[in-house]
């Protein structure tokens, strides 16, 4: 009884903390001169996790209880002049992450459970709307989910699985969903159409003995309202009239994978997503379909079978209806999610998923909760349950 009475009052207290929040997602602003500006601000999630079986004591599988930073991201971009602008995001993701092996995620270097990393670092030089020439440390432009949409702005609680949501890791070479590479983008057709097009690093070390650059490129039509921006939102919560149909690619040739040398890697999507209110609320959809071939990613996984060499299919779909009206001080939106990940000459494993956020203030504070039901074909695996609670905020 102490600690649900404990728990009760830290969400009042953090609920009021939601509303003294200013409802726009900007920063604090700074204007040097007509052409010089920037912006600073942070965003900040909070999680805490129950995982059935989701760790190994021996020969024992145990419960997992995970409270950890899920996300913290410093973010500061601005405009040199009339041509050229750059952003950064200093981040720490999955801060404290219990690991199923025992002790806690770390890798550092990315700002990966441990240690705080230049997460996003590039310059843009605007020659005109239609063309783009961006630097740096970015997303790999392959999927919407991973690919444009900011992940402070998701529908569901996270990712994707297999593109690192939840317990889950990404399926292509990254830098923690980026890579670092030059990106030409633009958004001709009075913004219809975008298209980004990034030679990067992909592969590295030992697996790229020739050290092969890779190739990625994803186009989007936009056939209602645009989206023009390089980050995109997973609900605009019935701001905006969106349907957009996108197709990515990503291509690395000559790799060695699982110890089998000359592997060419080649990914295609195709994806879907509509947002449009209706009447005083709104509805969310968005579906993907993912080839593999010749995954670079991956070793013997505790959910599904993908390892690095392997072919498979992956797809997804959301679906969420922000209510009408306010529910206390918020707005209320349940969604629901599934996902499959069909390994050839292996196993396929499903993701069902529900939840709802509830907005205090938008974006920029919300609160979440999950549940994640992992049932596995492989029978050497265990069906799990994962429920989530999350706090997000920002400014």
């Amino acid at each position: 009884m102490r600690k649900l009475g404990f728990l009760v009052g830290m969400m009042m207290v953090l609920l009021f903390v939601c509303g003294m929040l200013n409802p726009c997602w900007a920063g604090f602003k700074m204007e040097l001169n007509e052409q010089t500006k920037a912006e600073i601000g942070i965003w900040m999630q909070t999680s805490y996790q129950w995982v059935e079986d989701g760790k190994i004591n021996g020969d024992q599988y145990e419960d997992v209880n995970d409270f950890m930073i899920r996300r913290a991201y410093l973010y500061l971009k601005g405009d040199v002049t009339q041509y050229v602008s750059f952003f950064t995001h200093l981040a720490s993701d999955k801060v404290g992450m219990e690991k199923p092996t025992g002790g806690s995620l770390d890798n550092s270097g990315m700002g990966l459970g441990t240690g705080v990393a230049w997460r996003d670092l590039w310059i843009t030089l605007n020659l005109d709307e239609a063309l783009k020439v961006q630097m740096g440390r970015m997303y790999v432009p392959l999927t919407r989910n991973y690919g444009t949409t900011s992940t402070k702005c998701m529908l569901t609680a996270d990712l994707p699985f297999l593109q690192g949501g939840s317990r889950g890791g990404i399926f292509y070479a990254q830098k923690v969903g980026r890579d670092d590479g030059l990106t030409l983008w633009g958004n001709p057709l009075d913004g219809r159409l975008q298209y980004r097009l990034m030679i990067s690093e992909g592969v590295e070390g030992n697996a790229n003995p020739e050290d092969n650059l890779r190739f990625v490129g994803r186009l989007s039509l936009s056939l209602l309202e645009p989206e023009t921006s390089w980050f995109n939102k997973g609900t605009y919560l019935g701001k905006k009239k969106v349907l957009s149909l996108g197709f990515g690619m990503d291509s690395q040739d000559d790799l060695t994978l699982a110890g089998n040398e000359g592997q060419d890697n080649t990914v295609w999507t195709v994806d879907a997503f509509f947002d449009h209110p209706v009447g005083e609320g709104a509805v969310t959809l968005e579906a993907a379909y993912i080839d593999i071939d010749n995954c670079t990613q991956g070793s013997p996984n505790f959910y599904h079978d993908l390892e690095a060499g392997d072919d498979a299919d992956n797809w997804y779909i959301n679906a969420g209806y922000l209510l009408p009206g306010f529910i206390g001080p918020g707005r209320l939106q349940p969604y629901i999610r599934y996902e499959t990940v069909d390994v050839d000459k292996k196993n396929e494993t499903d993701f069902f998923s529900g939840g709802f956020n509830y907005y205090l203030k938008g974006h920029n504070c919300k609160l979440t909760a999950d549940y994640m039901y992992v049932a596995p074909d492989n029978p050497e695996k265990e069906e799990r349950d994962i429920f989530t609670f999350q706090f997000t905020v920002g400014f």
